[in-house]
């Protein structure tokens, strides 16, 4: 009796976007700096179950260029998943750095090389396939190299709560702070959006609570750490502003108040 079991394999195949090179181990220089960096990745992954499977990981040494930093991703040919090569069957797998990650890592950084290899972790982890029909199913995944500006975090903005004044209108209030510009912008609900600032000095119809405002992210640098300011709240006061007229007559028994509605806006 023939027996027909499940084979899974991936193949690893590399590309360099700077000095290409063939071969699962290559070294590259890229142009304009003195960069140069050897990347090791394994060629072959052979399925053994579902679940995690490890590898022996992605590495490079070399030396990295002052402000660079080398990018590793990973692209799949058949979307992420292992194909049966007889039919159309096919099993999802992702690729991961330990066995417990819920995310798929398809990319890594690597911010300094030396001489000693720089270890990046990876692995796949594979849906369960026990009631797939027996076959060869396999995938080729093409890892990616390139050389990029390693951008650091913008200086964080010199605004002070002690700075700043407010200025109330319709309810809401301008923020005034001589160190605002348009280079920055502002989140009114804890980080989730940001608004770009308009106006030079200034972040208008800010409701009460905590404006959080940073230095937005350029081709160079990335966003700032944001400084958080206080808004206070607006009060409205109305009141009767006398002098008060008694009027007492037949046909008007209630007395009544005379004055002027006095309405306004205070920090």
């Amino acid at each position: 009796m023939e027996i027909k079991e499940r084979l899974l394999s991936l193949a690893l195949a590399t590309t360099m976007a700077l000095g290409l090179m063939s071969g699962m181990r290559m070294t590259a220089l890229a142009d304009g700096d003195t960069t140069t960096y050897t990347l090791t990745i394994p060629s072959t992954l052979t399925v053994k179950n579902s679940g995690w499977n490890a590898t022996d990981g992605i590495s490079a040494t070399g030396t990295l260029a002052s402000g660079k930093k080398l990018t590793v991703t990973a692209t799949s040919a058949n979307s992420w998943a292992l194909k049966q090569q007889d039919g159309s069957e096919t099993v999802g797998y992702k690729l991961a750095t330990a066995s417990t990650d819920t995310e798929a890592t398809t990319s890594w950084t690597f911010d300094s090389l030396s001489s000693t290899a720089t270890k990046k972790d990876m692995g796949i982890i594979v849906e369960d396939y026990s009631s797939k029909p027996a076959g060869t199913y396999t995938d080729t995944v093409t890892f990616t190299a390139k050389v990029e500006v390693a951008k650091s975090a913008a200086e964080t903005p010199s605004i002070a709560q002690a700075d700043c004044t407010f200025s109330p209108s319709n309810g809401k209030s301008t923020l005034s702070n001589a160190n605002i510009t348009t280079s920055m912008e502002y989140s009114a609900d804890n980080g989730t959006t940001w608004t770009d600032v308009t106006s030079a000095g200034s972040i208008a119809s800010l409701a009460a609570g905590t404006v959080q405002i940073r230095v937005k992210e350029t081709d160079e640098k990335l966003a700032s750490e944001a400084v958080s300011i206080t808004v206070p709240e607006v009060l409205h006061i109305n009141e009767l502003v006398g002098p008060y007229t008694v009027i007492d007559s037949p046909a008007n028994t209630t007395p009544e108040k005379h004055g002027r509605l006095w309405s306004t806006d205070m920090i």
